[in-house]
Protein backbone atom coordinates (compact mmCIF):
# COMPACT_ATOMS: atom_id res chain seq x y z
CA UNK A 1 0.00 0.00 0.00
CA UNK A 2 1.48 3.19 -0.81
CA UNK A 3 2.22 5.76 1.98
CA UNK A 4 -0.29 8.16 3.26
CA UNK A 5 0.62 11.77 1.99
CA UNK A 6 2.36 14.34 4.61
CA UNK A 7 -0.41 15.96 7.23
CA UNK A 8 1.57 19.24 7.32
CA UNK A 9 3.82 20.47 4.44
CA UNK A 10 6.78 23.08 6.11
CA UNK A 11 7.74 25.57 3.52
CA UNK A 12 11.70 25.67 4.66
CA UNK A 13 13.69 28.64 4.71
CA UNK A 14 16.36 28.55 2.11
CA UNK A 15 18.95 28.69 4.91
CA UNK A 16 17.52 25.29 5.68
CA UNK A 17 18.11 25.82 9.53
CA UNK A 18 15.69 25.04 12.43
CA UNK A 19 13.29 28.05 12.18
CA UNK A 20 10.21 28.13 14.52
CA UNK A 21 8.40 27.29 11.85
CA UNK A 22 9.76 23.60 11.57
CA UNK A 23 9.49 23.38 15.48
CA UNK A 24 6.10 23.70 15.81
CA UNK A 25 5.61 21.49 12.85
CA UNK A 26 7.35 19.36 15.00
CA UNK A 27 5.58 19.27 18.15
CA UNK A 28 2.51 19.58 16.48
CA UNK A 29 3.62 16.11 14.50
CA UNK A 30 4.55 14.43 18.32
CA UNK A 31 1.39 14.57 19.44
CA UNK A 32 -0.49 13.76 16.20
CA UNK A 33 1.85 11.05 14.49
CA UNK A 34 1.49 12.42 11.32
CA UNK A 35 4.08 12.65 8.50
CA UNK A 36 5.64 15.99 7.67
CA UNK A 37 7.01 17.45 4.31
CA UNK A 38 9.67 19.29 4.27
CA UNK A 39 9.60 21.03 1.08
CA UNK A 40 12.55 23.60 -0.07
CA UNK A 41 11.20 25.71 -3.34
CA UNK A 42 13.96 27.45 -5.44
CA UNK A 43 14.99 28.50 -8.77
CA UNK A 44 17.81 30.45 -9.84
CA UNK A 45 17.85 31.75 -12.92
CA UNK A 46 21.99 32.47 -12.93
CA UNK A 47 22.50 29.43 -12.44
CA UNK A 48 19.67 27.82 -14.41
CA UNK A 49 21.62 29.97 -17.26
CA UNK A 50 25.26 28.99 -16.10
CA UNK A 51 24.11 25.32 -16.29
CA UNK A 52 24.29 25.68 -20.59
CA UNK A 53 27.42 26.87 -19.96
CA UNK A 54 29.29 23.96 -18.19
CA UNK A 55 28.13 24.75 -14.53
CA UNK A 56 27.01 21.88 -13.13
CA UNK A 57 23.82 22.25 -12.00
CA UNK A 58 22.77 18.52 -10.68
CA UNK A 59 25.74 18.49 -8.27
CA UNK A 60 24.36 22.02 -6.83
CA UNK A 61 21.39 20.93 -6.10
CA UNK A 62 22.19 17.32 -5.13
CA UNK A 63 24.51 19.41 -2.35
CA UNK A 64 20.82 21.15 -1.59
CA UNK A 65 19.24 17.83 -1.00
CA UNK A 66 21.83 16.52 1.25
CA UNK A 67 21.18 19.86 2.94
CA UNK A 68 17.54 19.44 3.12
CA UNK A 69 17.92 15.99 4.80
CA UNK A 70 20.45 17.19 7.09
CA UNK A 71 17.74 19.20 8.56
CA UNK A 72 15.09 16.46 8.60
CA UNK A 73 17.56 13.98 10.11
CA UNK A 74 17.45 14.94 13.50
CA UNK A 75 13.47 14.88 13.84
CA UNK A 76 13.84 11.33 12.24
CA UNK A 77 15.63 10.22 15.57
CA UNK A 78 13.24 11.97 17.44
CA UNK A 79 10.97 9.10 16.00
CA UNK A 80 8.65 11.66 13.43
CA UNK A 81 7.93 10.58 10.14
CA UNK A 82 9.78 13.15 7.67
CA UNK A 83 10.00 13.57 3.78
CA UNK A 84 12.16 16.25 2.36
CA UNK A 85 11.37 17.61 -1.57
CA UNK A 86 13.53 20.18 -3.43
CA UNK A 87 11.15 21.95 -6.00
CA UNK A 88 13.67 23.19 -8.32
CA UNK A 89 10.83 25.40 -10.75
CA UNK A 90 9.25 28.41 -11.86
CA UNK A 91 7.49 30.43 -11.12
CA UNK A 92 8.15 29.64 -7.40
CA UNK A 93 4.66 30.71 -6.43
CA UNK A 94 3.12 28.89 -9.09
CA UNK A 95 5.21 25.34 -8.08
CA UNK A 96 4.14 25.77 -4.47
CA UNK A 97 0.37 26.18 -5.12
CA UNK A 98 0.76 23.24 -7.61
CA UNK A 99 2.57 21.18 -4.92
CA UNK A 100 -0.43 21.96 -2.16
CA UNK A 101 -2.94 21.33 -4.89
CA UNK A 102 -1.51 17.89 -5.77
CA UNK A 103 -0.79 16.81 -1.87
CA UNK A 104 -3.48 18.10 -0.55
CA UNK A 105 -1.86 18.46 2.75
CA UNK A 106 -4.10 18.90 6.05
CA UNK A 107 -2.03 22.36 6.86
CA UNK A 108 1.04 24.20 5.01
CA UNK A 109 3.36 26.12 7.64
CA UNK A 110 5.79 28.88 6.74
CA UNK A 111 7.86 31.34 8.74
CA UNK A 112 7.72 34.92 8.36
CA UNK A 113 10.34 37.46 10.24
CA UNK A 114 9.58 40.13 12.87
CA UNK A 115 10.44 43.67 11.51
CA UNK A 116 12.19 44.67 14.97
CA UNK A 117 12.24 48.55 14.08
CA UNK A 118 8.69 48.59 13.93
CA UNK A 119 7.93 45.59 16.68
CA UNK A 120 5.62 43.97 14.86
CA UNK A 121 5.64 40.73 12.08
CA UNK A 122 5.89 41.90 8.48
CA UNK A 123 5.04 39.52 5.59
CA UNK A 124 6.63 39.58 2.43
CA UNK A 125 5.11 39.73 -0.90
CA UNK A 126 5.78 35.89 -1.21
CA UNK A 127 3.81 35.64 2.46
CA UNK A 128 0.92 37.64 1.04
CA UNK A 129 0.65 36.23 -2.14
CA UNK A 130 0.21 32.54 -0.01
CA UNK A 131 -1.87 33.87 1.87
CA UNK A 132 -4.42 35.22 -0.37
CA UNK A 133 -4.14 31.67 -2.67
CA UNK A 134 -2.93 28.66 -0.19
CA UNK A 135 -5.80 26.37 -0.89
CA UNK A 136 -4.72 24.65 2.21
CA UNK A 137 -4.81 26.30 6.01
CA UNK A 138 -2.16 27.84 5.90
CA UNK A 139 -0.08 28.61 9.27
CA UNK A 140 2.42 31.51 9.10
CA UNK A 141 4.73 31.33 12.37
CA UNK A 142 6.79 34.41 13.58
CA UNK A 143 10.40 34.54 14.81
CA UNK A 144 10.64 33.78 18.56
CA UNK A 145 7.48 31.31 18.04
CA UNK A 146 8.41 27.83 20.30
CA UNK A 147 6.92 24.98 20.26
CA UNK A 148 2.92 24.38 20.90
CA UNK A 149 0.86 27.22 21.42
CA UNK A 150 -1.03 27.61 24.69
CA UNK A 151 -3.48 30.49 23.62
CA UNK A 152 -5.54 30.29 20.42
CA UNK A 153 -7.80 32.33 19.41
CA UNK A 154 -10.69 32.13 16.86
CA UNK A 155 -12.00 35.70 15.24
CA UNK A 156 -15.38 34.93 13.74
CA UNK A 157 -18.60 36.72 12.66
CA UNK A 158 -21.39 35.43 13.55
CA UNK A 159 -23.52 37.23 11.50
CA UNK A 160 -22.00 36.43 8.21
CA UNK A 161 -21.40 39.88 7.08
CA UNK A 162 -18.40 41.18 5.27
CA UNK A 163 -19.50 38.29 2.90
CA UNK A 164 -18.12 35.55 4.66
CA UNK A 165 -20.04 31.80 4.41
CA UNK A 166 -21.59 30.42 7.40
CA UNK A 167 -19.88 27.57 6.24
CA UNK A 168 -16.50 29.11 7.13
CA UNK A 169 -17.14 30.46 10.31
CA UNK A 170 -17.65 26.79 11.03
CA UNK A 171 -14.42 25.72 9.59
CA UNK A 172 -12.84 28.58 11.49
CA UNK A 173 -14.20 27.21 14.72
CA UNK A 174 -13.69 23.51 14.18
CA UNK A 175 -9.63 24.12 13.08
CA UNK A 176 -9.04 26.18 16.20
CA UNK A 177 -11.07 23.33 18.61
CA UNK A 178 -9.23 20.97 17.07
CA UNK A 179 -5.85 22.89 17.19
CA UNK A 180 -6.74 23.89 21.03
CA UNK A 181 -7.19 19.98 22.08
CA UNK A 182 -4.03 19.06 20.37
CA UNK A 183 -1.89 21.39 21.99
CA UNK A 184 -3.83 21.71 25.74
CA UNK A 185 -4.40 25.32 24.50
CA UNK A 186 -7.12 27.45 25.74
CA UNK A 187 -9.32 28.76 23.32
CA UNK A 188 -10.88 32.07 23.13
CA UNK A 189 -13.69 33.44 20.45
CA UNK A 190 -14.16 37.01 19.56
CA UNK A 191 -16.11 39.13 17.13
CA UNK A 192 -15.75 42.63 16.83
CA UNK A 193 -18.85 44.93 16.53
CA UNK A 194 -18.62 48.01 14.94
CA UNK A 195 -22.01 50.11 14.00
CA UNK A 196 -21.83 53.53 12.51
CA UNK A 197 -24.91 54.93 11.90
CA UNK A 198 -25.93 56.80 8.60
CA UNK A 199 -25.87 60.93 9.23
CA UNK A 200 -24.22 61.01 12.37
CA UNK A 201 -21.64 62.97 13.53
CA UNK A 202 -20.79 66.80 14.17
CA UNK A 203 -20.27 67.28 10.93
CA UNK A 204 -24.22 66.16 10.45
CA UNK A 205 -24.98 68.66 13.73
CA UNK A 206 -26.49 64.89 15.08
CA UNK A 207 -25.47 61.96 17.73
CA UNK A 208 -25.73 58.07 17.57
CA UNK A 209 -28.76 56.92 18.93
CA UNK A 210 -27.41 55.19 21.72
CA UNK A 211 -30.38 53.31 22.02
CA UNK A 212 -30.21 52.11 18.65
CA UNK A 213 -26.58 50.91 19.11
CA UNK A 214 -27.25 49.15 22.18
CA UNK A 215 -30.05 47.50 20.19
CA UNK A 216 -27.44 46.59 17.38
CA UNK A 217 -24.59 45.12 20.04
CA UNK A 218 -27.21 42.85 21.64
CA UNK A 219 -27.89 41.36 18.17
CA UNK A 220 -24.34 40.73 17.68
CA UNK A 221 -24.18 39.37 21.41
CA UNK A 222 -27.11 36.85 21.26
CA UNK A 223 -25.51 35.90 17.83
CA UNK A 224 -21.85 34.88 19.66
CA UNK A 225 -24.04 33.20 22.20
CA UNK A 226 -25.72 31.37 19.93
CA UNK A 227 -22.74 30.14 17.66
CA UNK A 228 -20.87 29.48 21.22
CA UNK A 229 -23.63 27.25 22.06
CA UNK A 230 -23.37 25.61 18.63
CA UNK A 231 -19.52 24.70 18.89
CA UNK A 232 -19.52 23.93 23.10
CA UNK A 233 -17.51 27.50 23.37
CA UNK A 234 -17.84 28.18 27.32
CA UNK A 235 -19.80 31.80 27.63
CA UNK A 236 -16.43 33.21 29.30
CA UNK A 237 -14.83 32.46 26.49
CA UNK A 238 -16.47 34.38 24.65
CA UNK A 239 -15.67 38.10 23.60
CA UNK A 240 -17.44 40.63 22.05
CA UNK A 241 -15.62 44.05 21.20
CA UNK A 242 -16.35 47.38 20.60
CA UNK A 243 -14.56 48.79 17.00
CA UNK A 244 -12.94 48.35 14.04
CA UNK A 245 -12.23 44.73 13.75
CA UNK A 246 -8.79 44.73 12.69
CA UNK A 247 -7.80 47.25 15.11
CA UNK A 248 -9.95 45.42 18.55
CA UNK A 249 -8.96 41.86 17.48
CA UNK A 250 -5.31 42.56 17.21
CA UNK A 251 -5.73 44.50 20.60
CA UNK A 252 -7.24 41.89 22.43
CA UNK A 253 -4.54 39.47 20.93
CA UNK A 254 -2.12 41.46 22.16
CA UNK A 255 -3.23 42.15 25.58
CA UNK A 256 -4.15 38.31 26.32
CA UNK A 257 -1.10 37.14 25.00
CA UNK A 258 -2.72 35.19 22.23
CA UNK A 259 -0.06 32.87 20.35
CA UNK A 260 -2.55 31.95 17.28
CA UNK A 261 -4.91 33.38 15.26
CA UNK A 262 -7.46 31.55 13.28
CA UNK A 263 -9.43 33.06 10.73
CA UNK A 264 -11.06 32.66 7.63
CA UNK A 265 -10.51 34.43 4.27
CA UNK A 266 -12.60 35.42 1.33
CA UNK A 267 -12.00 35.97 -1.90
CA UNK A 268 -13.07 38.87 -3.90
CA UNK A 269 -12.79 39.54 -8.02
CA UNK A 270 -11.44 36.20 -8.42
CA UNK A 271 -10.61 35.86 -11.94
CA UNK A 272 -9.03 39.68 -11.16
CA UNK A 273 -7.42 39.44 -8.22
CA UNK A 274 -7.30 36.99 -5.09
CA UNK A 275 -7.69 38.83 -1.34
CA UNK A 276 -8.27 37.56 1.77
CA UNK A 277 -10.45 40.20 2.75
CA UNK A 278 -10.50 43.93 3.61
CA UNK A 279 -11.03 42.99 7.60
CA UNK A 280 -8.82 39.88 7.75
CA UNK A 281 -5.79 41.97 5.67
CA UNK A 282 -6.26 45.24 7.74
CA UNK A 283 -6.13 42.54 10.92
CA UNK A 284 -2.79 40.68 9.67
CA UNK A 285 -1.28 43.78 9.47
CA UNK A 286 -1.73 44.67 13.09
CA UNK A 287 -1.39 41.09 15.03
CA UNK A 288 2.00 40.48 16.21
CA UNK A 289 1.50 36.62 16.81
CA UNK A 290 1.05 33.54 14.70
CA UNK A 291 -1.94 33.20 12.48
CA UNK A 292 -4.15 30.40 10.92
CA UNK A 293 -6.12 31.25 7.68
CA UNK A 294 -8.48 28.77 6.38
CA UNK A 295 -10.20 29.28 2.59
CA UNK A 296 -14.04 28.71 2.45
CA UNK A 297 -15.39 25.29 0.19
CA UNK A 298 -14.14 25.22 -3.22
CA UNK A 299 -11.46 27.89 -3.16
CA UNK A 300 -8.73 24.85 -3.81
CA UNK A 301 -11.29 24.37 -7.49
CA UNK A 302 -11.46 27.85 -8.07
CA UNK A 303 -7.96 28.48 -7.93
CA UNK A 304 -6.70 25.37 -10.10
CA UNK A 305 -8.94 26.57 -12.91
CA UNK A 306 -7.80 29.86 -12.59
CA UNK A 307 -4.24 28.40 -12.66
CA UNK A 308 -4.55 26.40 -15.74
CA UNK A 309 -6.58 29.52 -17.33
CA UNK A 310 -4.20 31.88 -17.29
CA UNK A 311 -1.39 28.88 -18.31
CA UNK A 312 0.36 29.93 -15.12
CA UNK A 313 2.06 26.97 -13.74
CA UNK A 314 5.44 25.83 -12.84
CA UNK A 315 8.15 24.92 -15.55
CA UNK A 316 10.52 21.84 -14.87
Amino acid sequence: MPEPGPACMVIVDKALTLTPGVVRAAALARKSGDRLLLALFEFDRTLAHAASRGFDLDAYLRGRREKLESLAEPLRRDGLAVDTHLFWDHPVMARMLSAVLAGQPQMVIKDVQREASLMRVLFTAEDLDLLRQCPAPLMLVRSGTHGLPRRILAAVDPLDEHDRPRELTARVLNAANRLAMQCGAELDVVHAFEYIPPFAGPEFGLMPDLGLIEQFRALHRDALQRLGKEFGIPAERLHLLDGIPGWAIAGFAAENRIDVVVMGSIQRNFLQRISVGSVAEDLLERLDCDVLVLKPDGFAERLRTELEHNGDHPHG
